[in-house]
């Protein structure tokens, strides 16, 4: 079990990474409402619900830089109607 666990650790941390990492790549030559939209967009159409889930889980927390942040809260919203 513990070993399970530390791999979803691992792996969410990928995700916070993921998403981090796109919110960086897009932001150039975007302001930051184009830019949460478009890594919103982004993950809605390349990442699984599973993975979008972990995601939502990091709302808040530091895990996520503030684009991916608000990304993530848009999707949730999105997705937990």
């Amino acid at each position: 079990m513990e070993h399970n666990m530390n791999g979803e650790l691992i792996r969410n941390q990928r995700l916070y990474d993921m998403a981090n990492q796109i919110a960086d790549n897009l932001i150039h030559g975007r302001d930051e409402a184009d830019t949460v939209d478009e890594v919103a967009s982004h993950i809605r159409r390349f990442w699984s619900l599973d993975m979008k889930e972990s995601l939502f889980d990091a709302v808040g927390s530091e895990a996520l830089n503030p684009i991916a942040n608000s990304a993530a809260e848009k999707l949730a919203i999105d997705y937990r109607k």
